[in-house]
């Protein structure tokens, strides 16, 4: 039996001091965008970003193995909620949501605990990933049983973001690419139905549609954004000095506020924001890529994609590369559900980072596909259809 070698590891101070630096720029941002209004905004953020940032320490010195162990209680708590929400919720803002004092967002909460039970399942499984009947097929049905709860609240940006990041976990520990691209083929097609059926998903595409036809028929709330975004130029119109957020950028301490930051920042605020996230991921996938034992490398890089796929949603939706969607941008947006979940994964992140195994072992390395791929191709051929 080969050993691993393990010892205590400081925490990942890089990414450490760049959570930081979002979180600044993110509550400046706010401000700016919200103090016209009065402070309560700014002052409801701090304590979200205070309760979030307990919770990020508590679990970077909790041993991320323990949340391994809890992952099938963690999870059928979270489909318990996500149905109790979906019956008896308010709806705000076109979606089911709790109210404890407070607006929850279940589906924002639902993409953390998935990442974790998706992690367990696909740390257990090894080379039986490859097969279609104990690989894919379970697979499928974990992430569209969540997904699907996520859709119906109805959350469609949520639940997209959600079975990206479940794919790309998949990939990651060394699913069969032509089983993924089959899964992304007819789970895309399935979102396209369900986005048809529900009136305002279908109306965004439309209208996005229309607008590559003809940018003069770009929806109100893109056009604003993007107008926001080009009055900024290079070096922007200053910090609290934007006339977009007056009554003329819709939502812009939450779904636009990087349209804020363009205005006001300019070219450079925007780039620094998108240099910051680049960061996030190289440090993100770092650790992922250096952790051997399956559990912790999994985690690592779900949530890592959580964080940068919601990211890159909502920038790509402000500029106007995408239908919009109503996705936060990650420390930046305003919104309690959307902070604190976003600082347990950068807990679980940083946790990961404290205590990652050193040195190689036989039983604590992900088989990820890449490492020998012409054999897992070749394989995965004789064996995806293998019932």
């Amino acid at each position: 039996m080969v050993r691993t070698r393990t010892r205590s590891q400081g925490i990942d101070w890089v990414l450490l001091v760049l959570l930081l630096a979002l979180l600044a720029y993110g509550l400046l941002m706010l401000y700016s965008a919200t103090f016209y209004v009065g402070i309560d905004f700014w002052t409801r953020q701090l304590i979200w970003v205070a309760l979030g940032l307990v919770g990020m320490v508590l679990l970077i010195f909790i041993p991320y193995g323990f949340w391994q162990r809890w992952a099938m209680p963690a999870m059928l708590a979270t489909l318990g909620g996500l149905l109790f929400v979906l019956l008896f919720g308010e709806t705000i803002l076109g979606a089911q949501r709790t109210i404890v004092g407070a607006s929850v967002q279940p589906g924002v909460i639902a993409r953390l605990v998935a990442i974790i039970y998706i992690a367990t399942w696909l740390a257990s499984k090894g080379t039986q990933l490859y097969q279609v009947r104990t690989g894919l097929i379970p697979f499928a049905v974990i992430v569209g049983i969540v997904a699907g709860l996520v859709a119906l609240q109805p959350d469609l940006s949520t639940a997209i973001l959600l079975t990206v990041t479940g794919l790309a976990m998949f990939f990651f520990a060394g699913g069969d690419p032509l089983q993924i691209l089959a899964s992304v083929l007819m789970g895309g097609g399935s979102f396209a139905l369900l986005a048809w059926q529900l009136p305002h998903a279908r109306g965004r595409l439309l209208d996005y549609l229309a607008a590559l036809k003809d940018p003069t028929q770009m929806p109100y709330h893109l056009h604003r954004a993007v107008m926001a975004i080009g009055e900024g130029g290079i070096l922007g119109t200053g910090i609290g000095n934007g006339r977009m957020k007056f009554g003329y950028l819709p939502f812009p301490h939450t779904d636009s506020i990087f349209a804020v930051v363009g205005e006001e920042m300019g070219l450079i605020g925007a780039l620094l924001i998108l240099a910051f996230f680049a960061l996030l991921a190289y440090r993100g996938y770092r650790i992922a890529l250096q952790t051997p034992e399956p559990f912790g490398s999994l985690v690592a890089f779900g949530v890592t994609t959580m964080l940068i796929t919601e990211a890159l949603l909502n920038i790509m939706v402000m500029v106007g590369l995408l239908p919009f969607t109503g996705t936060a941008l990650p420390f930046f947006s305003y919104g309690g559900t959307e902070m604190i979940v976003a600082l347990l994964g950068m807990g679980l992140l940083l946790s990961i980072s404290r205590g990652r195994p050193k040195g190689e072992s036989r039983h604590g390395v992900l088989d990820r596909w890449w490492r020998n791929w012409r054999t897992h191709l070749s394989g995965s051929r004789r064996r995806a259809g293998a019932f």
